[in-house]
């Protein structure tokens, strides 16, 4: 099995983890630390495996490019849902906002 094989197998696996938690924190608050917990791993995964796929010799620098942004991405992913899950809000994440009804604090 040649390395690009071996990681392209790597990849799959870790991304239906990820794809897997996802589902499972589909209903789920967004700052709910348990589901933080669950998803964080699989977002730190799959971005070291495309770190991997960009480092090898025969990716071509257009897929390297692309697999080194998707390893950014996931690793802000990453990022976000440690803090969540250590109770923290990340600077700058969105809220809800409800709107408040008529008349009030107007």
């Amino acid at each position: 099995m040649s390395d690009l094989q071996r990681l392209v197998a790597q990849w799959q696996a870790a991304y239906r983890t990820y794809t897997d938690a996802h589902e499972a924190n589909r209903y789920v608050s967004a700052d709910d630390p348990s589901a933080a917990r669950r998803i964080a791993p699989s977002y730190r995964t799959v971005a070291k495996l495309w770190r991997q796929l960009a480092a090898l010799d025969s990716t071509p620098w257009w897929a390297k490019a692309a697999a080194l942004h998707a390893a950014e991405m996931f690793d802000h992913q990453a990022d976000v849902n440690e803090l969540i899950a250590d109770g923290e809000w990340p600077e700058g994440a969105h809220t809800l906002r409800v709107p408040a009804e008529s008349g009030e604090g107007q």
